[in-house]
């Protein structure tokens, strides 16, 4: 006898925003205004700085506005914006919509995990300057996230916090009609399992990523002067 199919729910704004149970007794939710503070310090275990204008972003409580519209209204008003922001030569003013940072919170409001993923800002500037019309390599850019940082505390892993983080990621993206998620991490870290078990592709040391299928004449590649690989996941 077949097993019947469980259907998932899409993901609401409302949802991501109050969150979900998480292992470990934890709460996996959007960042709010206050958590700040403890996101630098997670960070601070990836050698990652928390970036000014992100951190604004979550002080001022509008991080993910952008994918939040999209949630709630669909994907042409997520898009909206963006294209606004391209037809006044702004697209930069767009962008920080777009960033997603995902916090899993423990008891005492004390924060066990982080996630934060951005729109890849090469994307957009290689695309200009490949001769990709601007609004062409905004919607583009907006079709693509990049998993910055990925921070557990140290006392909290091996629970499936960060596996938890990535997936509720990867489904908000992909819902929103994303058609990649990527990111990168150190040679010589051993993280390659670690991405391959979240269902990404890791990629071969000096492989890059060709996005000509999205009609972008553009590869992502690492700095050659921090050798680390890259790990994707195509929609």
């Amino acid at each position: 006898m077949a097993k019947k199919r469980v259907r998932v729910s899409p993901v609401t704004a409302d949802r991501l925003v109050k969150g979900w149970t998480g292992p470990g007794r934890t709460h996996i939710r959007l960042a709010r205004p206050g958590d700040t503070e403890q996101i630098t310090g997670l960070l601070a275990l990836a050698d990652i700085p928390l970036d000014p204008a992100i951190d604004t972003v979550i002080k001022a409580g509008t991080v993910a506005s952008t994918l939040l519209l999209g949630l709630n209204h669909g994907i042409n008003d997520m898009l909206r914006p963006l294209a606004e922001a391209a037809a006044v030569g702004k697209p930069d003013d767009a962008m920080l919509g777009l960033v997603l940072v995902l916090v899993a919170e423990g008891r005492g409001g004390l924060l066990r995990g982080v996630l934060q993923a951005v729109p890849p800002s090469n994307v957009l500037a290689d695309g200009v300057g490949g001769g990709v019309p601007l609004l062409n390599a905004v919607l583009g850019a907006a079709k693509i996230a990049k998993i910055r940082a990925l921070a557990v505390a140290e006392d909290a892993r091996s629970i499936g916090i960060g596996e938890t983080l990535i997936r509720r990621s990867v489904r908000i993206y992909l819902q929103l009609g994303y058609f990649l998620v990527y990111g990168q991490f150190p040679i010589g870290s051993g993280l390659e399992k670690y991405y391959a078990r979240q269902s990404f592709t890791v990629l071969d040391e000096g492989q890059h990523i060709d996005l000509s299928r999205l009609g972008l004449p553009i590869h992502i590649r690492t700095d050659p002067s921090e050798p680390e690989r890259l790990f994707a996941r195509w929609r």
